[in-house]
């Protein structure tokens, strides 16, 4: 066994590429103290062992917990942040200039969320609708494992993008279902994502959005480095089992998928894992 990483595990980091490149990035609160990052796409097919060494840490501000909340805070973090307040989950609920339920940090408010955001259609498991910054695209659409993606309107705040989302949520998917996601590996006919788009492009054009031009709304096509799909999905658990891992057969959204097993690197946001290389 050779020991190839160790760092405070969370979200994958990756780039744009044919496939999705992808890497293990040090999510712990001290900059001067992270791991490099570990790029993952190159050790496809081979044996890997993923260890929680029985230590988690607050990803704000280093805290050691039990446990984490959301994207790895400890509790009071997840109660005073901006970064994890409910807006961020559900933005039609963005409480901004209200004096009873001030925003958290206005800073964050101008740099973050009165930024340009972008509603979408993707092809996860299923066709659906989302949002996202537009700096973060085409990345969420990695982070989802979407197959096909669009942009198809761009507003200039992330409540006003969300309250067009919530309008449209009524009528279409907004969630993933992961294990189907994972299981797909050719995803359904071009036409008929297509034709959803269409459908999104005149629901948004009827009230009273006015769409990308069709030039910025093509759709594109993501590939990404996995060997095997599994036809049967199970999850390893490090609460229950602090190892995890065996043959590398792929990486999709944020899931490292195993011939024994699939593990979620954003659910552990906050714990700290050794990665070795079985030899």
């Amino acid at each position: 066994m050779r020991e190839i990483w160790s760092g405070t595990w969370g979200k994958l980091a990756a780039v744009d590429g044919d496939p999705v490149a992808y890497a293990l990035r040090d999510r712990g609160h001290s900059a001067a103290d992270r791991a490099p990052d570990l790029p993952l796409n190159g050790l496809l097919g081979r044996p890997l062992e993923i260890r929680f060494t029985g230590k988690i840490a607050c990803v704000a501000c280093g805290r050691a917990v039990k446990r984490t909340f959301g994207e790895g805070f400890c509790f009071p973090c997840s109660q005073s942040r901006a970064d994890a307040d409910i807006c961020m989950f559900k933005p039609e609920l963005c409480h901004h200039g209200d004096a009873a339920a001030p925003c958290r940090d206005e800073v964050f408010a101008r740099t973050q969320c009165f930024q340009p955001h972008v509603l979408y259609a993707s092809l996860t498991s299923d066709p659906k609708v989302g949002i996202t910054r537009k700096i973060n695209v085409p990345v969420r659409w990695f982070d989802q494992g979407a197959v096909r993606a669009a942009p198809l309107a761009e507003l200039p705040s992330r409540r006003e993008v969300g309250l067009l989302e919530h309008e449209l949520a009524g009528r279409h998917a907004d969630r993933t279902h992961w294990m189907a996601m994972l299981k797909l590996a050719e995803p359904e006919p071009e036409d008929d994502f297509n034709g959803f788009v269409e459908l999104i492009l005149a629901e948004i054009a009827a009230l009273g959005v006015p769409p990308l031009p069709a030039a910025e709304h093509a759709v594109r096509r993501f590939r990404y480095p996995v060997l095997r799909h599994p036809t049967k999905v199970t999850s390893f658990n490090l609460d229950r089992e602090p190892t995890a891992g065996g043959i590398l057969d792929g990486i999709k959204g944020q899931y490292l998928i195993f011939d024994g097993g699939v593990i979620n690197a954003r659910k552990y946001a906050g714990y700290r894992v050794v990665v070795s290389e079985l030899m």
